[in-house]
Formats: C-alpha cells, structure tokens, sequence
C-alpha cells in the first residue's frame, strides 16, 4: 500500500494545540485541548470533511489531529513529494466525487482505487523536480504578465 488513512493515537492529560483547519491555514493562533488523536510535527492530514475534501497539510508542531482530518500515512518506499504530487493531481476528481449530503466527506473507496504507477525512487525524484520546475517557470510567466 503506498498510503493509507488513519488517526493518531489517543492521548489525554498533555495541552496540545488543535490541529484544525483554521489552524493549519494560519488564520488563528489555535485552541489548545487536553485530550485528542496525537499527530507528530512532520506529518501529513488530509482533509476529508467538507468542500476541500483531499487538501494535504504538512504538521509543524505536535498537536491533537482536527475532526475534519485523517493522518494521510506514507509508505516509507515511496518519494513522500511523489505522492502529495499524485495527491494533488487527483484532487478535482476527489472534489468532485464526494459523498454524503451535509456535509460533503471525501470519497474513501476512490482514494484507495486511484491507481498510480509507482517508477523506481530515483525516477520518482526525477518526477519532483521535472514538476517543480515547471511550476517555478509559470511563476515567472505570471509574475511578468
């Protein structure tokens, strides 16, 4: 498996920010919480409830995993880049996809059907870098339009 969907493990009794949307996006300082799913700085949530249902988030700090994620866990074989690219390329049909009525959530059963070629590491970095370079071109196009 390339990657799976899980929560961190359950802790009580330690003060830790919520890792919540708002948050991540840096829109407000944080509410601090006793107990939650502990999620490590470092780590990657993906949001699965709501209208950006597939946006990935890079931890800075230790905190208490939002109710509108999932810890996206990556195999340690696989370019963590490579994947988020792979992420974010299917991310509109993710978007478009999603279930319930409510509150939209992230269609699991097709995150866990994309398929996805998997090169060998060297190529998968090759890969990274051949996108960031575009992607550093069109900044520079858009930038002198």
């Amino acid at each position: 498996m390339l990657c799976s969907l899980i929560d961190g493990e359950k802790q009580s009794g330690i003060k830790r920010i919520n890792l919540d949307v708002k948050y991540l996006r840096g829109k407000c300082d944080g509410k601090l919480l006793n107990t939650g799913k502990f999620i490590a700085a470092n780590s990657f949530l993906i949001l699965v409830d709501g209208e950006n249902s597939g946006e990935v988030f890079r931890t800075t700090i230790d905190g208490y995993q939002g109710s509108t994620f999932k810890q996206l866990n990556i195999n340690s074989n696989i370019n963590i880049d490579y994947i988020l690219q792979v992420i974010s390329f299917h991310r509109n049909i993710l978007r478009e996809n999603k279930v319930g009525s409510a509150i939209p959530h992230l269609n699991k059963k097709l995150f866990r059907a994309i398929e996805v070629s998997v090169p060998p590491y060297n190529e998968q970095e090759r890969i990274v870098n051949a996108i960031n370079t575009a992607f550093k071109q069109l900044d520079t196009i858009m930038e002198s339009l």
